[in-house]
This record gives C-alpha cells, structure tokens and sequence, in this order.
C-alpha cells in the first residue's frame, strides 16, 4: 500500500506540483483516512522509486584508466548530442578490464569504443572459423 502512495507523490511531483505541498496533500489524504502511521514507509518507498529513476536518467562513462578520461570526454560528446545529456551530468568510473578505450552507458543507451569489445569480437571472429 505505502508503494501506491509513494508512486502517486512522485506522479504528484512529476505533473507539476511542489514537494511541499504534494507531501502536504498526502498527508491530508493520510489524516482523513488514518492512515498516518504509514508515512514512514512511504517516504522509504518514495526513496527507492526516486533512486530507481536516477539510476534510470544518469549517464555513465567507463573508462580504462584515469588518464584516458580527457580524450574520451572529448570523443564522447558526438555520442551526448544523441541523447540530450549534458556533459557536466556525466559520471565517470575506471574499470580496468577495458584495457584501453571508453564505454558510454545510459538513458536506455550503451555505446562502446573499448578495447575490450574489439578484443572479444576478435577472439569470437577467429575461434568460430577454426
């Protein structure tokens, strides 16, 4: 139940009203009905729908080391300009399993240009002729 709650606060808030007065509003809605003791939960649910949505819009850059960063911020914004994502929105992590290169991940899109992916086509290339 306190998911249908959290679910209509975050539509509340999506459609164009405050959060102040959205919480407002359920709050109201929670009193007349008594059902005020499920704010706390509620206001968990609503945690986790709000991390879900973020982890939904963010866009990721992976990168093999730290000093390949400069240049894939710069190949990258070609591929940003698809997306409607803004460069300074974009978090970077290193994994090293790349070896080389950057993947560009988010917003439902993924794009590789790591060594790692050309490794592995390769590999499968060679090994499937054989």
């Amino acid at each position: 139940m306190e998911k249908d709650y959290a679910q209509a606060l975050w539509r509340m808030i999506g459609g164009g009203m405050t959060p102040g007065k959205a919480v407002r509003a359920l709050q109201e809605v929670l009193q007349r009905n008594g059902r005020t003791s499920l704010l706390p939960r509620i206001g968990r649910a609503f945690a986790r729908i709000a991390e879900r949505e973020e982890r939904r819009n963010a866009v990721v850059l992976t990168v093999a080391r730290e000093k390949d960063e400069k240049s894939a911020r710069r190949d990258m914004k070609k591929v940003l300009a698809e997306s409607d994502a803004d460069p300074k929105d974009v978090e970077t992590k290193i994994d090293g399993s790349l070896v080389g290169g950057w993947r560009l991940e988010g917003r439902e899109h993924l794009f590789d240009a790591s060594y790692k992916k050309f490794l592995l086509d390769m590999y499968n290339r060679t090994t499937d002729k054989v």
